[in-house]
């Protein structure tokens, strides 16, 4: 792809470049004209470029530019395609439409500032069916293309201070912040989101560009086909709402990579609604070598969710809250995987994820239908693993759940460890967990649980192994807890057993469980404490148990013959 400058107040291209370069070969050296002459005139032409500068665009950040740069992409693909040159400058421009087989190049200093004008931001007429509030307005747009890019080193400014407003929310209380978002503390009086919307597209490039100050979602590509963002930076204020970095959204083979982060609403999520047209599976998405921070979630699967996920990979990343964060501005939620609006996911791959000073590590949750509290539930949630994360700084308990007689399915969790820094009391270790069957979920909204490491409820086929889960602080409370769990693997589960002496792992009405290899590394009261009239099958073998002090104790309540160890039906003396 050849890029255009000036010599002598004239605009070369790559050709002409060449030319003046053999010219020049013999002081250059023999490398670049060997290079140069391996341009002849009988070669393919490069692919054309062009500079909005050369259609009147100023780039003097005063100066509206947006109809100039329009007419650089709509000449440049109506000749076949190629690359428009965003030179250095600050080019003022409302909404810009990026055609088939055209790169939107932003050099480095390039600079595409939102104008202040809304009504600078509109749609073609084929996308202007107000489908949902998301999509009426762009700054930068593409519906129904092929072979769409947007590169460079430059940077998309969507100007959002000239569209917020102070929030008229009351302060959030400290001792609140825990389950709060800094992102309320502003709200919008206009909406231009997404920032970056290319939908209906297939063959799409966003590499390299640095995208910030958006007013609504930042990137979203929705109802694509094969899509790689590589190299993107995205940088939104913590106290904006909505701010999502980046959302695929009922996508189909799509790459993230070696993408920054630092937003107020979700870094990372992928979503499965097309307003477009027919919903599709979001399916075939690898995130990886990314840096996320939020002052929400960081990276999740879920909320607009009403199809399917499958095949989802998300490895070899930081999840993050800078150092000096309110409880409020912390991420929520560091892996999130949510199933709340009646689409299903299956397929979910995580691995070698670093976590720090996020609220909630691990949050996995399946639950009712959104705005359908009587409607049948038809969701499901199954086939995650998640794998070699080490994470730091939790204050809030990491969740495994689903809802009466809809579990989760099949999740595996593999070499974990959890640091929890929260100072639980002994009176969370009695609190009943809402079940909060509809509505939006969130981990921070079902208060505080009565375990400090970790919590499941309504799962059905749980594999733990290889965890550690340790408490920097003095905390009363079980390790983990299990409330209607079935089919749960148990193996090599260490960490800091309570401060008072209860029992580190409750299991209440859990069946067919199987609890082996196991060996606490510090001394424990109750190593394992078994409730419920729904107990059963539930064999403990293969365990080095002695430095608990009781190593497994019943509760009254469960059934004779329920659990077994070492082979042997298990009486309590």
């Amino acid at each position: 792809m050849g890029i255009e400058v000036e010599r002598a107040g004239k605009p070369m291209d790559r050709r002409s470049i060449l030319k003046h370069v053999v010219g020049v070969g013999a002081l250059a050296g023999p490398g670049i004209a060997a290079y140069a002459a391996a341009y002849k005139e009988d070669a393919e032409p490069e692919a054309e470029s062009l500079n909005p500068r050369s259609f009147g665009a100023k780039g003097d950040g005063k100066t509206k530019d947006t109809a100039a740069i329009q007419r650089a992409i709509d000449t440049c693909s109506k000749r076949g395609g190629g690359v428009v040159y965003v030179s250095p400058g600050t080019y003022l421009t409302g909404s810009i439409w990026i055609k088939s087989n055209v790169n939107l190049h932003l050099s480095a200093g390039a600079t595409l500032l939102g104008s202040p004008d809304i009504e600078d931001y509109k749609a073609p007429a084929e996308m202007q069916k107000p489908v949902t509030w998301v999509t009426i307005r762009h700054l930068i747009l593409a519906f129904k293309e092929t072979n769409v890019a947007l590169t460079g080193r430059g940077t998309v400014d969507g100007s959002n201070h000239m569209y917020l407003a102070k929030s008229k929310n009351p302060p959030v209380k400290p001792e609140d912040r825990w389950h709060a978002s800094s992102s309320a503390e502003t709200e919008r009086v206009q909406r231009i989101s997404p920032m970056v919307e290319i939908a209906m597209c297939t063959n799409v490039l966003i590499e390299g560009v640095t995208l910030q100050n958006s007013v609504g979602w930042t990137l979203r590509p929705q109802g694509c086909y094969h899509v790689v963002i590589r190299g993107v930076k995205v940088r939104n204020a913590m106290n904006t709402q909505n701010t999502d970095g980046i959302d695929p959204t009922s996508c189909e083979n799509v790459m993230i990579s070696d993408c920054d982060v630092d937003t107020g609403d979700d870094a990372l999520c992928i979503k499965s609604d097309n307003v477009w047209g027919e919903n599709r599976i979001c399916r075939n998405v690898t995130v990886t070598n990314c840096v996320l921070a939020s002052a929400c979630n960081g990276f999740k699967i879920g909320s607009e969710g009403y199809f399917g996920f499958q095949n989802i990979t998300f490895s070899n990343s930081v999840v993050y809250s800078k150092p000096g964060r309110r409880d409020d501005e912390r991420t929520i939620s560091a892996i999130n995987i949510l199933m709340p609006d009646g689409g299903w996911i299956e397929g979910v791959t995580v691995s070698n994820i670093t976590i720090r000073d996020a609220r909630i590590a691990i949050f996995i949750r399946l639950q009712n239908i959104i705005g359908h509290k009587d409607a049948v539930m038809k969701s499901w949630l199954r086939s995650v693993m998640i794998s070699n994360v080490q994470a730091f700084g939790q204050i809030v308990t990491s969740q495994i759940t689903g809802i009466p007689d809809h579990p989760a399915e099949d999740i595996t969790l593999r070499n974990i460890r959890l640091q929890t820094d929260e100072a639980g009391q002994a009176a969370w270790a009695n609190n009943i967990v809402p079940e909060r069957e509809h509505g939006y979920a969130e981990g921070t909204l079902f208060g505080r649980f009565p375990s400090f490491g970790l919590y499941c409820r309504h799962v059905n086929g749980l594999n733990l192994s290889d965890i550690d889960l340790v408490s920097t602080k003095s905390d009363p409370r079980p390790m983990i807890h299990f409330d209607d769990v079935n089919a749960l693997s148990l193996r090599n589960v260490t960490g800091t057993p309570p401060s008072t002496g209860a029992e580190t792992i409750l299991m209440r009405d859990v069946t067919d469980a199987a609890i082996t290899g196991n060996y606490p590394t510090a001394k424990n009261n109750v190593f394992v404490r078994v409730q419920g009239e729904k107990s059963a099958e539930i064999s403990f073998f293969g365990n080095d148990l002695h430095r608990a002090k009781t190593p497994v104790a019943l509760d009254a309540n469960v059934p004779a013959g329920a659990v077994r160890v070492d082979g042997q039906s298990f009486h309590p003396a």
